[in-house]
């Protein structure tokens, strides 16, 4: 079945088939301005079509002669010339829509691209972010990435510190003796035990007097550099297991102690 279709584009009425018609849902290509348009949408009855060189019987004449095959040559007409609606065959509009198809492939195919690369980006991103505020936990637990980090450090201007962990610092074998030779003076010795698997840094020592009724009496906070022995390299901190020796000497003018207490802290 042959029918009138009529461009919105330049209103150029041609010939169409049913094929045509069915085989891309209604679209096709206009043989004059090349746009495609719904040719369903803009069918026109052979009783109402207009045109300036082509009158109702001629084109009503070319309907009887498509469809007993017999295509006449319409010489310079522009409207319902089936010649010029040949041209659109079934050939031209596969390989229309078929670059049209290409084209919106080739399209979503760069937008997965861009889409990987961006998430790409954003997971090196956050992996960095994870890098920088857990460096300290990773030189702890992965020595052997530490001169990396100390690298990136220096560009960074940001410093690698030593792990503070003090679940794993303990205090061991303490003790406090009043001096038998200078009235208000004690000496409290203790052990510092670094349980880690990895160095720590030097923990800050609380020392609490009490008196007989467990009641405070005086506190002190002594940092790593009163309390360890001289010469010690408070930056390297305090290796693995490793166990250090206290010895603290405190003076309690007019204050009766009979007790203390002694925490650690960062």
């Amino acid at each position: 079945m042959r029918a009138i279709t009529n461009c919105p584009s330049c209103q150029t009425q041609f010939v169409v088939t049913e094929e045509q018609l069915n085989q891309h849902q209604g679209k096709v290509r206009c043989g004059s301005c090349l746009k495609v348009f719904d040719a369903t949408q803009h069918m026109v009855a052979p009783e109402n079509a207009s045109g300036r060189h082509t009158s109702r019987e001629d084109v009503e004449e070319q309907l009887r002669a498509i469809e007993a095959g017999e295509i006449a040559e319409t010489g310079n007409e522009e409207t319902y010339d089936p010649a010029q609606a040949d041209t659109i065959t079934a050939d031209d509009q596969d390989r229309y829509f078929n670059k049209t198809k290409k084209s919106a492939k080739s399209g979503n195919a760069f937008a997965k691209r861009l889409l990987w690369l961006v998430g790409l980006i954003l997971l090196l991103a956050a992996i960095a972010q994870s890098i920088y505020f857990l460096r300290t936990e990773i030189a702890a637990y992965y020595p052997n990435t530490k001169p990396y980090l100390l690298l990136a450090c220096e560009k960074l201007n940001c410093s690698l510190a030593l792990p503070r962990k003090i679940d794993f610092i303990v205090i061991d074998d303490s003790d406090m003796q009043e001096d038998p030779e200078h009235l208000g003076l004690v000496h409290l010795t203790s052990t510092l035990i670094n349980q880690a698997g990895f160095s720590q840094a030097y923990p800050n020592i609380e020392l609490t007097l009490t008196d007989i009724n467990d009641t405070p009496k005086l506190r002190r906070i002594f940092k790593p550099i009163e309390y360890l022995p001289a010469h010690t390299e408070v930056t390297k901190g305090l290796a693995a297991g490793e166990e250090v020796k206290i010895k603290l000497a405190i003076t309690t003018p007019g204050i009766s102690v009979s007790g203390y207490r002694l925490l650690v802290s960062y």
